[in-house]
């Protein structure tokens, strides 16, 4: 699962540089293996979502932003989120499913 989010290449960085995206460290083992804690990720805030993207969002009820698998989209628009280790993870199973609002942006590209 490791590969489904690939390594920044001139393009990302290149984006990056322009504002079009924004870097993030990933905290916690809550979607391991995809991603691990520590980690440098690139956020797309305008691209396209779709079920099975890893998303950053806000959270419902916390000050802080999360990363997590996009399970689904509800037809009114509220996502349920997960993260790839159910052990290790507050997610959709936890606070219920999220308002499209609360979307931030889709994890594109790593950063090494």
């Amino acid at each position: 699962m490791r590969d489904e989010i690939p390594v920044a290449g001139l393009r990302e960085w290149l984006n990056m540089l322009l504002g079009r995206r924004f870097g993030l460290r990933v905290e916690g083992d809550s979607m391991l293996p995809t991603l691990e804690s520590g980690e440098r990720v690139l956020v797309d805030p305008r691209a396209s979502i779709h079920e099975g993207d890893i998303i950053l969002a806000n959270h419902p009820f916390k000050s802080l932003q999360i990363i997590k698998r996009l399970l689904s989209i509800e037809s009114d628009g509220r996502m349920f989120l997960t993260g790839d280790n159910p052990d290790e993870s507050s997610d959709s199973r936890v606070f219920g499913v999220i308002n499209r609002k609360h979307l931030v942006g889709k994890v594109v590209s790593r950063l090494k």
